[in-house]
């Protein structure tokens, strides 16, 4: 019993995670290899942050001419955020091949636990990654109004008061040009995902 009572919040919060990682996959489907077909899931909602790199303030809408793909994570995650940002590093260097990077594309990285993930922290992190800060954005905000960024996107991030750590979509989000969420890709913890699958919805959108 003492074993339930301290470990129910892990177990509640892992519950609602895979019940809506199931809604997610039969609702909009899983990374099959036939041609993407993307229908508009939502709007994406505007926004405001601060640019963790060169401090200036971002607004979400000033890209509207791009397609973007957007990844929620913190930089103390110690699971799934390193190797999806590995993905997006991986997709930053094929949209260099295509000469799409930053043009046509453009890379949103939002942390939503800006109480660690300082900007000399993110620097750090993003360097790990060999991001190239002309077409990838690693954006910082409050950690509330984050978390209703996060709600407002159809996905959820909960913070274990205890120890602060968060429990999260491993989703990338694909928005079009038109402002629209065509794509909730899954990341790293699909073993089956990879970069070449990412550029597939990417370019079914370009």
């Amino acid at each position: 019993m003492q074993f339930l009572l301290k470990h129910s919040f892990k177990f509640a919060v892992g519950a609602l995670v895979v019940l809506m990682g199931i809604y997610l996959y039969l609702t909009y489907g899983g990374s099959s290899s036939d041609t993407p077909k993307l229908p508009v899931q939502q709007a994406a909602p505007d926004f405001t942050m601060a640019d963790a790199i060169s401090g200036d303030q971002v607004k979400f809408s000033d890209a509207s001419d791009k397609v973007r793909l957007i990844y929620f994570y913190w930089a103390n995650c110690p699971d799934v955020c390193p190797p999806t940002t590995q993905l997006m590093s991986e997709v930053q260097e094929q949209l260099k091949a295509d000469g799409k990077f930053g043009t046509d594309v453009e890379l949103f990285s939002v942390t939503f636990d800006p109480v660690r993930d300082t900007p000399d922290a993110i620097k750090k992190y993003a360097g790990k990654f060999d991001a190239d800060f002309s077409g990838w954005k690693f954006l910082r905000g409050e950690e509330e109004s984050t978390a209703k960024l996060i709600k407002d996107f159809g996905l959820t991030v909960i913070k274990d008061p205890k120890t602060g750590e968060f429990t999260h979509y491993d989703s990338l989000i694909l928005v079009d040009r038109d402002g629209n969420v065509r794509k909730y890709i899954d990341g790293s913890h699909n073993e089956t995902m990879s970069a070449d699958q990412i550029m597939k919805y990417v370019k079914a959108v370009l």
